[in-house]
């Protein structure tokens, strides 16, 4: 293989990584998630991140742990989750992307 190949190759691999930053990899159902940590956004908003492969659910994987993870932050504070904003996208055409805002009451 020549240079110029090798070096096509890695960019293509480090293009293709996550679109969320991944502070932790779980497997949910059959496949990966990438989740990031909770990320504080000033008065009292919070936002999680995860990617879900195909066998992990996509999008409604995504969604589905996102809302978990910010359950579960919420439930160590003995407080509720209130969702505020959660959008959604696609990386690479293939894993879903999800993007929750909530706070804590």
């Amino acid at each position: 293989m020549n240079m110029s190949r090798i070096a096509v190759l890695s960019a293509a691999i480090l293009l293709a990584g996550c679109a969320v930053q991944n502070d932790t990899t779980r497997f949910h159902g059959l496949g990966l998630t990438y989740q990031s940590d909770v990320k504080a956004l000033g008065d009292g908003q919070y936002q999680v991140e995860v990617e879900a492969a195909p066998a992990a659910g996509r999008v409604s994987g995504a969604t589905g742990s996102a809302n978990q993870r910010a359950a579960n932050f919420c439930y160590r504070q003995n407080k509720s989750m209130q969702p505020l904003q959660t959008t959604t996208d696609t990386h690479l055409l293939v894993n879903g992307v999800a993007r929750l805002t909530f706070r804590c009451v």
